[in-house]
């Protein structure tokens, strides 16, 4: 998809992608996996995923990637973050607490934006 459709659905509320609970399979899956309690955990496409304060709620800090800044700002402002912003080449980084969004193309990422990831948690992004 051209990122203009992904702008637009977040421009027009057509969100209907974003879960409104965190996923169940995530809850009942991630601890049998053994992911240290302080590993990184990246997470593309993240939107405003409740899956992330999830992951957070358990230790890990957690790494994003989303092209849409409406939906970097609702998550911060949901989790009652005030985000610190900073460029980073063709990104902008949102962070605070734990949490980390790099805003931009998640194809063009590379190790030295996310810096070390231990594990990952992909709920959609491979179909998307």
């Amino acid at each position: 998809m051209h990122h203009d459709f992904w702008h637009e659905r977040w421009l027009t509320g057509q969100t209907g992608f974003h879960q409104s609970t965190v996923h169940p399979l995530l809850e009942r899956w991630w601890l049998s996996l053994d992911v240290p309690a302080r590993a990184r955990v990246y997470v593309p496409l993240c939107g405003k995923s409740l899956d992330m304060a999830w992951l957070a709620g358990r230790g890990h800090p957690v790494v994003g990637s989303e092209l849409s800044s409406i939906a970097i700002r609702e998550f911060f402002a949901s989790a009652q973050l005030v985000e610190q912003l900073a460029t980073d080449g063709d990104f902008v980084r949102h962070a605070a607490g734990t949490f980390e969004i790099l805003e931009g193309d998640a194809l063009a990422l590379t190790p030295q934006l996310t810096g070390p990831l231990e594990a990952f948690y992909d709920r959609a992004a491979l179909v998307a």
